[in-house]
């Protein structure tokens, strides 16, 4: 289910009134000025997000919209607010991811620097944290919500309830928790309706290596089509989670062996999912782990798969969904879940469970020029962006791309020469680290055309990086170099300056 959500940029100019729907709209206009009316203790709700990929900011306004027949809502991205107009609000819902080891999404960091720094005068605010992470991180797990949480408290600000931990988008005990409190606050709404939808089926229509006989990993061009016209929705920007799956053999094999019947449903993350499904896309329990237990035990014990995220590499004027897939091989010579699945196991013209998530953090932030840096399969959600910027007759754009060597790993070369040619594309400047010693990366090349980048920036260029995370770093701290930090954070704030990065 794709959940539309206003564009970020709309959000960091921060806006009195948020962007709710129509019912909330009257509301808002009835009562005037959230924060200068005068509504019974505790009606004033100020719900801010900290989001890198969308999620946290997708939670943040369903829980707003969940509040709005009780309350007066505010929404605003938390790096966009002060302590002051924190400490305006009768209580503060805060709704974060946390990004790296640990550390503030792109949109936060400048406040977690600035206002973080030190304790506000925060006394009479009533706050609670829902905190977004991945367990697999054990050591850094919700990290930065876990940071905010601190310091509102150190803040001497009011603790409704303890710190709620979310295991990325399926983690339907800590939603349960998050919609009882939004309920005690007055909120009409269910765990369902707060959380992703289910994923849907798409045909895998197409799968070729992209870079046969390159010195890095295999990258697959990955084809999907939907089975229904109505799931073509998606922009520039925007994130495919797919579901990795065991075979149709294995499932049945598993099933026969065990005497189940696949077709039965249970309640599963939230959704009713037959069995079979259920089976598929867990990791199989040895003999021992089955026998003499009761099937719903089972179902409860079963340890899912959890999605992998793919940046789009195009728009759905083409009628499918394409992807670029590094196929991850382990130290022990075993593949990686996801991208095994999709570029070996998955057979050509099944069925492949994804769940389109909106990106506002990725999603195209202007018409003007614009910068696009990448390396890698970073290229798939670049391509995105500069085939909208060609489907909107926009010029001005100047691509970096690094890779490993020309000749093998130039991914979507003629979409190149076609940008190019039509004038998509007014600059490009691609680098090969094997081609030349010693080994140049993309940030080498932002260092290198540091005087055109700081000009195109000056002019209002905007800048968008998609790629690895050391790629990201290194390409932000070269930045930081060219234009300063706060050039940067002011950028990020207004929507100038966007990252994918994984």
């Amino acid at each position: 289910m794709v959940v539309k959500v206003p564009p970020s940029a709309k959000i960091v100019r921060k806006p009195r009134f948020a962007r709710l729907p129509a019912p909330v709209l009257v509301r808002a206009m009835v009562f005037g000025s959230l924060f200068r009316s005068a509504p019974k203790p505790g009606g004033k709700i100020l719900v801010a997000f900290a989001s890198q990929t969308g999620a946290a900011e997708t939670i943040a306004w369903r829980s707003a919209n969940a509040l709005a027949g009780a309350s007066l809502v505010r929404v605003a991205a938390l790096g966009s607010l002060t302590a002051s107009e924190m400490a305006e609000a009768g209580t503060l819902l805060v709704v974060t991811s946390t990004y790296g080891a640990g550390e503030a999404p792109d949109s936060a960091r400048a406040f977690e620097r600035k206002q973080m720094a030190q304790q506000a005068a925060l006394k009479g605010l009533n706050y609670a944290v829902l905190a977004r992470g991945d367990r697999k991180y054990d050591a850094t797990f919700c990290g930065f919500g876990q940071s905010v949480d601190r310091w509102l408290a150190a803040s001497k600000a009011r603790r409704l309830f303890d710190i709620i931990c979310v295991d990325g988008d399926d983690d339907i005990a800590a939603m349960s928790k998050w919609c009882e409190q939004l309920t005690r606050l007055g909120a009409t709404t269910s765990v369902e309706q707060l959380m992703p939808g289910p994923p849907q089926g798409w045909i895998l229509a197409e799968r070729r290596l992209l870079n046969p006989g390159s010195a890095g990993g295999e990258t697959w061009h990955i084809a999907l089509t939907p089975r229904e016209l109505s799931q073509m929705v998606w922009t520039a920007g925007d994130i495919a989670e797919i579901w990795p799956r065991n075979s149709e053999a294995a499932v049945e094999s598993f099933l026969r062996y065990h005497r189940l019947n696949g077709e039965l449903s249970f309640r599963w993350h939230g959704h009713w999912t037959f069995l079979r499904d259920i089976i598929a896309h867990s990791r199989l329990p040895r003999p021992h782990e089955v026998e003499g237990i009761a099937l719903e035990w089972l179902v409860e014990r079963l340890e899912s798969f959890p999605p992998r995220e793919y940046s789009i590499a195009s728009l759905p004027q083409s009628g499918r969904m394409e992807l670029l897939v590094r196929k991850a091989v382990k130290d022990d010579g075993s593949l990686g879940l996801g991208s095994g699945w999709l570029t070996q196991t998955a057979e050509v013209g099944g069925v492949v469970k994804l769940r389109l998530r909106p990106n506002p953090n990725f999603q195209p932030p202007s018409d003007g020029s614009q910068i696009l840096i990448g390396a890698g399969t970073g290229m798939a959600g670049l391509r995105a962006h500069l085939q909208y910027r060609q489907a909107m007759k926009l010029a001005g754009g100047w691509l970096l791309f690094g890779e490993r060597g020309e000749k093998t790993d130039l991914y979507y070369a003629d979409d190149i020469r076609a940008w190019q040619a039509d004038g998509t594309l007014a600059k490009t400047d691609l680098v090969f680290s094997r081609d030349v010693s010693p080994k140049r990366y993309v940030q080498n090349l932002v260092t290198e055309q540091g005087e055109e980048i700081r000009s195109w920036i000056e002019a209002g260029a905007s800048v968008l990086v998609c790629g690895g995370l050391q790629m990201a770093a290194g390409v932000q701290d070269a930045l930081v170099a060219l234009v300063g930090e706060g050039k940067l954070d002011q950028m990020t704030q207004d929507g100038l300056y966007r990252r994918d990065i994984y």
